[in-house]
């Protein structure tokens, strides 16, 4: 059945350019070959017969504004879910260099948004997902990942990747403003209350003037310092990923300068980018996704966004490690104090009943206040396994929006952590300004081991 897209699912589905595709991609390393008949099999019972997105296409208004329509396009399987045979020699650059050039590479639009490839020829088989950001974010890949998989044991693992979806309700954007307008009220009328201790009356006051600068940056982003990230992005693109790191090192790392498993990971982006650009580099900014689906709730059958953008400094201009991340830590505990992930979720949805090009310029705006973005989503708890197969890692790759070359993607998988890493080949330097940078982010890592 025909249905209207959401505010917040227009715009992304608006974003789209030919030198930034909005499309998610994902990478299922397994151990062994995945049929694709049973590939095809659980795709159909499991993602097109359930979720509405994956059997329907967008579609556009016929007057100046108002928000993308999805029609029913029964998918073709046999088109959709193919395989694809990796160049000799099959390692890790060869398959790297294939997920560029799909990166590049528009989705169909007479079709659903979305394709899989069982991608032979690689030690064992590499299952590539693309799903157009308009009919999933993150936490909704995950979950779609789970769906694909075999049934997960772990009781910790949220209810919004395992359990069965509901219903999607009406004004989508509207629930979810109302929702979190609630919360976080109830979370600062709290802090009122505290005000009337010392440390109540210092929370209340570091709260106020962190949402009154809040206020000011989203409403007049700041230009990016100069840097060699800037520029206008082309067609090509390159990916990259990291050697994993155990989940339980990073978070040691956290703990010893009073940061978390995202402070620490960001702090060490930042560290990578100060060895390739250099010692004189500037304090530079992210613009982060932040999630704002309750990971312990159902998700909905349109799976489609719930996030907001954040656009946290990075520690670019500190050369020491441990403080590095005192500052990430003290940047984001900033943050975490302000409604900025609401307000821009609110902003981007209004803009996407308008026009195109207004959701262009208002995303615009808060790319031009950053040199790259980070997305962080919690993955699998424990390793997934598709019938006898078992996949031994998962990774995404966040696109970037507006003139955003390099995108940077933490997903946590069994007790390891690995980061996905795209880039605009022209602004980062080729594959082997993209090889530099991936190089010196492996070394950021590998020192939280020492």
């Amino acid at each position: 059945m025909d249905r209207w897209a959401s505010g917040i699912d227009t715009a992304w589905l608006q974003l789209e350019q030919e030198t930034n595709r909005m499309v998610v991609h994902g990478l299922l390393f397994c151990d062994g070959p995945v049929d694709v008949e049973e590939l095809r099999g659980r795709i159909r019972e499991r993602w097109v017969d359930v979720y509405p997105g994956f059997r329907q296409r967008p579609t556009w208004p016929t007057g100046p504004i108002g928000p993308a329509r999805w029609v029913d396009a029964p998918p073709d399987l046999t088109v959709h879910v193919t395989t694809m045979a990796l160049p000799q020699p099959g390692d890790d650059h060869a398959l790297a260099r294939r997920i560029g050039e799909l990166m590049s590479t528009p989705l169909p639009a007479d079709r659903p948004w979305w394709r899989v490839e069982a991608i032979t020829g690689y030690a064992g088989t590499a299952v590539h997902v693309a799903i157009h950001h308009g009919l999933a974010d993150g936490v909704a890949l995950n979950h779609l990942f789970h769906a694909l998989a075999d049934p997960v044991s772990d009781p910790r693992t949220p209810a919004a990747y395992v359990d069965p979806p509901r219903q999607a309700q009406p004004v989508h954007d509207v629930r979810l403003f109302r929702r979190e307008v609630r919360d976080r009220a109830s979370a600062l009328w709290a802090t009122v209350k505290r005000s009337r201790t010392p440390e109540g009356a210092a929370e209340l006051g570091a709260t106020g003037r962190a949402i009154k600068n809040s206020a000011w940056l989203l409403a007049a982003p700041p230009r990016e310092k100069p840097s060699p990230l800037q520029g206008r992005p082309g067609v090509a693109k390159g990916a990259r990923w990291t050697r994993d790191v155990e989940l339980d090192v990073v978070k040691a790392a956290g703990k010893a300068a009073g940061g978390s498993v995202n402070d620490v990971l960001c702090a060490a982006i930042a560290g990578a980018l100060r060895s390739v650009l250099g010692a004189d580099v500037p304090r530079l900014r992210a613009v982060m996704p932040t999630n704002l689906r309750p990971l312990d709730r159902p998700i909905s059958d349109d799976l489609g966004n719930e996030f907001g953008l954040v656009l946290p400094p990075l520690p670019t201009d500190e050369p020491d490690r441990t403080r590095r991340i005192e500052r990430m830590q003290r940047s984001m505990a900033t943050i975490k104090r302000t409604n900025q992930a609401l307000a821009s979720f609110t902003g981007i949805a209004a803009a996407g009943l308008g026009t195109a090009r207004h959701t262009q310029a208002l995303v615009a705006r808060y790319a031009r206040a950053g040199s790259l973005i980070i997305s962080n989503v919690p993955g699998p708890l424990e390793e997934l396994t598709i019938g006898p197969v078992r996949v031994r890692d998962v990774m995404f790759w966040v696109p970037c929006s507006a003139r955003l070359g390099l995108g940077v993607s933490v997903l946590s998988y069994a007790g390891r952590v690995r980061l996905g890493i795209d880039a605009d080949l022209g602004l980062i330097g080729g594959q082997e300004g993209l090889d530099r940078f991936t190089e010196a982010l492996d070394d950021e890592l590998a020192a939280l081991r020492r």
